[in-house]
């Protein structure tokens, strides 16, 4: 896919891998990349970078903070007033916070800005994706989703496992956990969904560790070892942002990626998704109830 003409939005774009991919889209020559973020500074800062190296306004940042269904759905109004075209929207936003918080919708802020955000955002931008096809959906999910047992529905918002603790970086993992399950879940109904429309949504894993800011809420020993192994791996070239963004860039542009549907990558390469993927019950159940929770169907 020729990136000429082509617009494009990412979630999280101000730093890390959503800056290294939209710069990456800049180079390509896109016509238009709408940068959505929380931190304005760094969110303007990688605007001004982008239309430095293209010598035209061709990034434009935009505030949202999307842990707030308002504000996403304001955000979509936006785009909409903007362009009447989407080619690839990347799905990259996301936190990880050992302090349970609520969303001001009263969601905990792993469930409500790593996967409702994105469940809402899709949905309403999916018309102009089918409308600029071929297009493409990328959604930042991780191993993680591996790393546990599933969803627990009976603990949807993530209270129990706090244990009534505010801090807890176990709790953080397993909701990060959980999150990330549910981008794959969102990936593999969704893909079904569009079959035929001309769009088509993968997933994608950045890779273990990548030396991003996603950690910088973790406390105590955690957030030493953190550091530690981002530090060391970021002086051997191991887990940089440039190569956790290849499968974010080679989903988004490559030709050879036109055509491909409902599967998980890491490194540009497709690799296998953890056995909690493949529960179709928990799928379709995770699919209706973030439905209702955001206040929106489907077609």
């Amino acid at each position: 896919m020729s990136m000429h003409g082509k617009v494009c939005l990412i979630t999280g774009a101000a730093r890390g891998l959503g800056r290294v991919t939209a710069l990456e889209m800049a180079r390509q020559g896109v016509e238009k990349v709408f940068l959505v973020d929380w931190e304005g500074e760094h969110g303007t800062r990688t605007r001004d970078e982008i239309n430095a190296i293209t010598g035209r306004d061709t990034a434009e940042f935009i505030y949202c903070d999307q842990s707030s269904l308002a504000q996403v759905r304001k955000l979509a109004d936006t785009i909409k007033s903007k362009t009447d075209k989407l080619h690839v929207l990347v799905n990259n936003a996301g936190i990880t916070d050992p302090v349970r918080r609520l969303s001001v919708d009263g969601f905990e802020m792993h469930l409500a800005t790593n996967h409702l955000s994105h469940f809402l955002l899709t949905y309403l931008l999916l018309d102009l994706l089918k409308a600029s096809t071929p297009a493409r959906i990328v959604c930042i999910s991780s191993d993680a989703h591996k790393a546990g047992p599933g969803l627990d529905f009976d603990d949807f918002n993530n209270e129990a496992i706090w244990k009534g603790n505010i801090i807890s970086n176990a709790a953080a993992f397993t909701a990060y956990h959980r999150s990330k399950l549910c981008n794959i879940f969102f990936m593999q109904e969704l893909s079904e969904r569009l079959f035929g429309t001309g769009v088509v949504i993968n997933a994608v894993s950045p890779g273990y560790f990548v030396n991003t800011t996603i950690y910088r809420n973790m406390r105590g020993m955690f957030k030493w070892g953190a550091m530690m192994v981002f530090g060391f791996g970021s002086m051997l070239g191991l887990n940089t942002p440039e190569k956790g963004a290849r499968s974010h860039i080679y989903l988004s542009c490559s030709p050879d990626a036109e055509n491909i549907k409902g599967k998980y990558f890491e490194n540009a390469k497709e690799k296998a998704m953890g056995k909690q993927a493949f529960d179709e019950q928990a799928r379709k159940r995770l699919w209706a109830l973030s439905e209702e929770m955001v206040g929106v169907v489907f077609d």
